[in-house]
């Protein structure tokens, strides 16, 4: 199994070499563990490769370690990446520079794709989303598209993402459609 952060010093070294070396790295894969269960989930590196360094790099530095799931729209998407449980508190992901914008896979159900700011289509940082069905007529057309950069690869981690979605949600603060009861991915590891 390779490690995080060994896959991130793979993916810089080719990064640095020919394009032709881009397609011989294998996608990464990822298992998220949740509260709610474990969701199985590959990313498209020989597609959306900014992208995919961007969020191992947040996955890397611990950004991703009990982070919560904080919007939540039944039949559309469950959103993650932006807070994590600290000491007991919610707390803002710090963010990196945004990335560029990658879109060019359709926002179908169980993709997981960067969230980002209206009008900008180059703003994604830290927060990406699971669609909870097929939204390609809607995000695929909007802000230069959202990014598709993975899918869940297992029928029992569309189960556990169809579960989140199930969770109460109301107003948190300033936010709305946030779960009642904290959702919560504890980490992420490489799988083999």
């Amino acid at each position: 199994m390779l490690s995080m952060s060994r896959v991130i010093r793979l993916m810089g070294a080719i990064a640095l070499s020919s394009a032709a070396a881009f397609a011989q790295l294998p996608n990464p894969q990822l298992r998220f563990h949740t509260n709610q269960g474990d969701i199985d989930v590959t990313l498209t590196y020989d597609i959306t490769p900014k992208t995919v360094i961007n969020f191992l790099n947040y996955l890397n530095k611990g950004a991703y370690t009990n982070t919560i799931f904080h919007r939540s729209v039944s039949g559309f998407v469950v959103q993650a990446g932006g807070y994590q449980l600290q000491n007991g508190k919610i707390v803002d992901t710090p963010n990196d520079p945004p990335v560029v914008n990658e879109y060019n896979q359709s926002n179908l159900r169980g993709t997981i794709a960067m969230a980002k700011l209206g009008g900008d289509p180059n703003s994604a940082t830290s927060q990406w989303f699971f669609n909870l069905a097929d939204n390609s007529a809607n995000l695929d057309k909007q802000n230069g598209g959202f990014t598709v950069f993975g899918k869940i690869t297992n029928q029992s981690g569309l189960d556990v993402m169809d579960k989140i979605a199930k969770v109460k949600t109301g107003q948190r603060g300033y936010h709305g459609d946030v779960p009642k009861d904290d959702v919560v991915i504890s980490k992420a590891t490489a799988l083999a």
